[in-house]
């Protein structure tokens, strides 16, 4: 992005609608609408930051080409800090496309992904984390997800944040000190407060650690991928827990060539359920691709439901090996009890043992399932997070804290005490809140980060 740049992009999804906008941004924006409505200079300098206008929109000849409402943001009092427009007109993707069109005529360049959300960052209008709730607002899939997004968003997670930097800095001037002093001088009660005021900010850090995985799935939902050999009744399952007829069901082995996916809300929690194709020495190269998406698509499912056909509870599930789902949640999920007499089950008890009994033909099983699911991803008590960190970035980030904050910890609590160690850990742990906040982030990673936002944030 080029500083001085104005960007144009469309900000509601493209299709038909109603109404549709486009945003401008940048020094150009008030000059652009004055290209694009034919409006004198007085008129755009007399212009309300805030108000709604209806004005014309002129085609490239300057004849009428549709009517439109508009918003004018004067910077630094905007969402990106720069003067920005919102231009709403009708939705149809051709008047949408010919409007920014003229508007990249008039000098305007195509934004980028999240350009909006970029320049509003960069400007100090919002932090990092606010910047990545923006995108959680827009991806949440339930209720509990926009909320915690929009906590996030109002700053209640920066605010934390905040709060620890500030703390590690303190404690980290009174380390750099110390230093200063000579080692007769520093008695236990020095190294004490080093100590205690760590182990406060310590288990603060470890807090926000802890609920990570809920705020996660709350905001971008848990991957449930249902898994095991061929004709185990996976699909028919998967259609059990979806409430529609989405993936085929076929007696045949090896129907499932592909990976279908589904968002459903157990309990308020978005889950991405996946049906996965058969594991078996495939007999083709479709299936044997079909069966390597499985394989990839269990090693970074949040859980994996092993399902087997409990009619052949004496075979073996030789191609789900451990090192395949190490680290993974799993459900072992004995499915087609509609096809077993009373009192058979009795002699498998001991196979059986931890395992759900299900029949995904006649729903027997499949609520408890569902329960099930949700104590396994650790979300049965999910509604007491209002805001936390919510991305793989901010995770890596205060991890990097924690783990110098612990190192801290140590180094203070053996003789003989070494203070450059412990004021070199101390600023590892600034250095992680501060990449939390934004405060001082490489261009890579924001370019990374961005990069995930759709066109038009």
């Amino acid at each position: 992005m080029a500083n001085g740049d104005t960007v144009v992009a469309q900000s509601t999804p493209y299709g038909y609608g109603g109404i549709g906008v486009i945003r401008v941004t940048g020094p150009d924006a008030l000059r652009i609408l004055g290209r694009l409505t034919n409006l004198s200079k007085e008129r755009l300098r007399a212009f309300k930051p805030r108000l709604v206008y209806k004005e014309i929109v002129l085609d490239e000849n300057k004849d009428p080409f549709d009517d439109a409402v508009l918003i004018y943001f004067k910077g630094p009092e905007s969402y990106t800090g720069e003067d920005l427009l919102e231009i709403s007109c009708h939705g149809s993707p051709y008047i949408l496309k010919y409007i920014i069109d003229l508007c990249i005529n008039y000098g305007a360049c195509p934004a980028g992904p999240g350009e909006f959300t970029k320049r509003a960052f960069i400007n100090g209008k919002i932090d990092l984390m606010q910047a990545e709730s923006v995108a959680n607002m827009v991806s949440a899939s339930s209720h509990r997800g926009v909320s915690i997004a929009l906590n996030g968003l109002r700053g209640a997670l920066s605010k934390e944040i905040a709060v620890v930097r500030d703390k590690i800095i303190n404690v980290l001037s009174y380390s750099e000190h110390l230093l200063d002093v000579s080692e007769e001088d520093i008695v236990d009660t020095n190294i004490a407060h080093i100590i205690n005021k760590v182990t406060k900010i310590h288990k603060k850090v470890q807090k926000l650690i802890k609920n990570y995985n809920t705020c996660r799935i709350m905001t971008s939902g848990a991957v449930v991928v249902l898994c095991g050999p061929p004709n185990s009744g996976k699909s028919t399952l998967f259609n059990a827990l979806v409430g529609s007829d989405r993936a085929i069901v076929n007696k045949e082995p090896g129907t499932t060539r592909d990976l279908l996916d589904a968002l459903i809300i157990i309990d308020g929690v978005p889950i991405t359920l996946v049906d996965t194709a058969g594991l078996r020495d495939p007999e083709n190269d479709v299936e044997s691709e079909g069966i390597q998406k499985a394989r990839d698509y269990m090693k970074g499912a949040d859980l994996a439901c092993i399902i087997n056909d409990i009619t052949k509870i004496e075979v073996t599930t030789e191609m789900l090996d451990n090192n395949l789902l190490k680290g993974t949640p799993v459900v072992n999920v004995y499915n087609k009890i509609d096809l077993i007499k009373k009192g058979v089950l009795e002699k498998y008890s001991g196979v059986l043992k931890g395992g759900l009994i299900t029949s995904a033909l006649t729903g027997s099983g499949v609520e408890e399932l569902k329960k099930h699911i949700i104590i396994t991803l650790g979300l049965e008590n999910n509604t007491t997070e209002t805001f936390g960190i919510t991305t793989p970035r901010q995770y890596n980030a205060i991890m990097k804290s924690d783990v110098a904050m612990a190192s801290v910890i140590e180094l203070a609590g053996h003789a003989p005490i070494q203070l450059e160690l412990i004021s070199f850990e101390l600023q590892n742990a600034l250095r992680g809140v501060e990449d939390l906040l934004g405060i001082k982030t490489a261009d890579e990673i924001l370019d990374n980060m961005f990069n995930s936002f759709c066109v038009g944030k």
